[in-house]
C-alpha cells in the first residue's frame, strides 16, 4: 500500500520591495516601448501580460537570502524541530555561485538563527530553468518513498531573482521570491498522487543564459509555443498513467481535477496552457467540435495556424471562461502582484489558489500541477489536499502582505530612479539598501582576504538581522 507523502508546511517570501508598473515606470518606458503611448503600455502589461506590479530584491538581497526566508517560515509554521529535517534540496536557475549549492548557504543560515548544527543534512541545488525545484521535489518525494531519508521531514526550496535588461520587452515580466515546501509522511496540506507524474524533455534553444551573461537569451513567441507543446505532451502522457491507475477516458479528467495550476512566467502563459489542456479534454465535446470544424474551413487542420485559431476562439466560450475562473484563476492573483518568479511561479500558483479558495472546503479535492523549464522540460502531477490543511491555510496570508504599507500590508513601492539603481548593481558593488534589513536574513559582506592562512575572495557571508 502507498504512503501517503506530500506537503506538510508551506513557506512563502516575497521582498517588500516593488515597481507598480502602471505608474511612474509606465510613463518613464512609454518612449522607448510604445512611441510614447503610456495607456497602451499599461495595457499591454495589465491585459496582455497580466501583471501590475513586480517585486524587486533590495542591496542586501539575493536568491539565497530569499530560499532561507521561506525555508524558516515553513519550519516555523509547521512548527517542526529543524534536526528532524535531513534533506534540504534548493531549485533555482539564478544561482549565486557556479559552484557551490545555494542549499548549503542555506543550510548555514538556519543554523546560525536556530542555534544548532544539522551536520548530516543533504543540500543539493537543482538547475534546469524553471522546473529546477518541480526536479528537486520529485528527488526528495522518491527518496522518501525509498525509506531512504532518516528523519520524518525534507525541505525543497524554490528561489529566484528574475532580471531582464531595462527598457527591454522582458522587463515588466521580471520578479522575485521564494517557496518553500516542507515534506512528510501524512501531510497536512497536498498528498501527492503516486504513479502519475509524467514528464517530456526537448533540447531547444527557446531561452537559455549563457556562463559571460547576466541576463537570458529569449525567443519570446517560439518560447510560448515550445512551453505549450510540452505542457501538453505531458498532460496526455499524465493522462494515461491516470486512466490505467484510477479508470475513466480523457474528457473525464475535466470533472476529476478541481484545480490547475500551472507554470506562471505571466499570467496570460497560464491561461494560454489552460486552453491548451482543456481544449484537449474537451476534444469531442460539441462546441469545441463545432469551433474546430468552422476553423477548418478556412484554414487546413494540419496547420499550425488552425490549432492557434481554436484556442483563441476557446478563450471566448462560455465553456472555457466558467471553468477557468472555478478551476485556474485562483491560482493567478499572487502572480499579478510579484511577476515571475521563475522556478517558484508554480507553487506560488498553489498558494494562491489556496488562499483564494479560502471560502470553499478543498479536502479531498483533485489539484494538476503543470510545471515547465526551459530548455525544454515539463512535468505534469496531481496532488490531493489533505483534510487537516486549514491547519497550515490559516498562517498564510501572502495577499495580505503583498499590499502596500498605505494599505496595511508590508510593500514598499519605489521611483524609478530607485529600482534602476538596484537593477543595476553587482555584488562588488551592492550599494545601500532602501529598506535596511530587519526580521531577516541579509548578505552581510563579501570575503576579501587571499593571503597564505586564508582566502576567501568573492565568499559570500550571510547573518540574520534582529528588529
Amino acid at each position: 500500500m502507498d504512503r501517503a507523502i506530500g506537503i506538510d508546511s508551506i513557506g512563502v517570501y516575497v521582498p517588500r520591495l516593488y515597481v507598480d508598473l502602471t505608474g511612474q515606470w509606465a510613463t518613464v518606458r512609454a518612449p522607448l516601448l510604445t512611441g510614447g503611448d503610456v495607456e497602451k503600455l499599461v495595457g499591454k502589461v495589465v491585459d496582455g501580460v497580466g501583471v501590475r506590479r513586480m517585486a524587486v530584491v533590495d542591496a542586501h538581497q539575493d536568491c539565497a537570502t530569499l530560499a532561507a526566508m521561506a525555508a524558516k517560515r515553513a519550519i516555523d509554521a509547521a512548527g517542526i524541530d529543524p534536526r528532524d529535517i535531513d534533506y534540504l534540496a534548493v531549485g533555482t536557475e539564478t544561482t549565486v555561485d557556479q559552484s557551490k549549492s545555494i542549499a548549503a548557504y542555506v543550510l548555514g543560515m538556519l543554523e546560525r538563527h536556530y542555534d544548532l548544527r544539522l551536520p548530516d543534512v543533504g543540500a543539493p541545488q537543482f538547475q534546469f530553468a524553471c522546473i529546477g525545484a518541480t526536479y528537486a521535489l520529485e528527488a526528495a518525494v522518491s527518496r522518501m518513498r525509498a525509506r531512504d531519508n532518516s528523519k520524518p521531514y525534507s525541505l525543497v526550496v524554490a528561489s529566484d531573482v528574475s532580471s531582464y535588461p531595462l527598457g527591454s520587452a522582458g522587463e515588466y515580466t521580471q520578479g522575485a521570491g521564494a517557496v518553500a515546501l516542507l515534506l512528510s509522511e501524512n501531510p497536512r496540506v497536498v498528498v501527492l498522487e503516486h504513479g502519475l507524474g509524467a514528464t517530456v524533455t526537448r533540447d531547444e534553444r527557446d531561452f537559455f543564459r549563457p556562463n559571460d551573461q547576466r541576463s537570458a537569451v529569449v525567443d519570446g513567441k517560439y518560447s510560448i509555443d515550445v512551453y505549450l507543446d510540452c505542457i501538453e505532451a505531458a498532460f496526455e502522457a499524465y493522462a494515461r498513467r491516470f486512466k490505467d491507475k484510477v479508470g475513466g477516458s480523457i474528457d473525464q479528467l475535466s470533472d476529476a481535477i478541481d484545480f490547475f495550476c500551472f507554470h506562471v512566467p505571466f499570467p496570460r502563459m497560464a491561461e494560454y496552457a489552460s486552453a491548451r489542456v482543456l481544449g484537449r479534454i474537451w476534444h469531442d465535446d460539441p462546441q469545441v467540435r463545432a469551433l474546430a470544424d468552422a476553423i477548418a474551413k478556412g484554414t487546413p487542420s494540419a496547420d499550425p495556424r488552425a490549432r492557434k485559431e481554436l484556442e483563441r476562439a476557446l478563450l471566448r466560450t462560455p465553456l472555457f471562461r466558467a471553468a477557468f475562473e472555478r478551476k485556474v484563476a485562483p491560482s493567478l492573483s499572487i502572480a499579478r502582484e510579484v511577476g515571475n518568479v521563475y522556478s517558484g511561479a508554480l507553487y506560488l500558483a498553489l498558494v494562491s489558489m489556496l488562499e483564494r479558495t479560502r471560502g470553499q472546503d478543498l479536502a479531498g479535492k483533485r489539484v494538476l500541477l503543470g510545471s515547465y523549464g526551459s530548455g525544454a522540460s515539463a512535468k505534469v502531477f496531481s496532488g490531493i489536499v489533505s483534510p487537516h490543511y486549514r491547519t497550515l491555510l490559516d498562517q498564510l496570508h501572502v495577499h495580505e502582505d503583498l499590499r502596500p504599507e498605505s494599505e496595511g500590508g508590508l510593500r514598499i513601492g519605489l521611483d524609478v530612479m530607485q529600482y534602476e539603481r538596484l537593477h543595476e548593481l553587482s555584488d562588488r558593488e551592492r550599494g545601500a539598501s532602501v529598506c535596511p534589513p530587519r526580521h531577516e536574513f541579509a548578505l552581510e559582506r563579501l570575503g576579501t582576504s587571499q593571503t597564505p592562512e586564508r582566502t576567501d575572495v568573492g565568499y559570500r557571508y550571510y547573518g540574520w538581522v534582529g528588529g
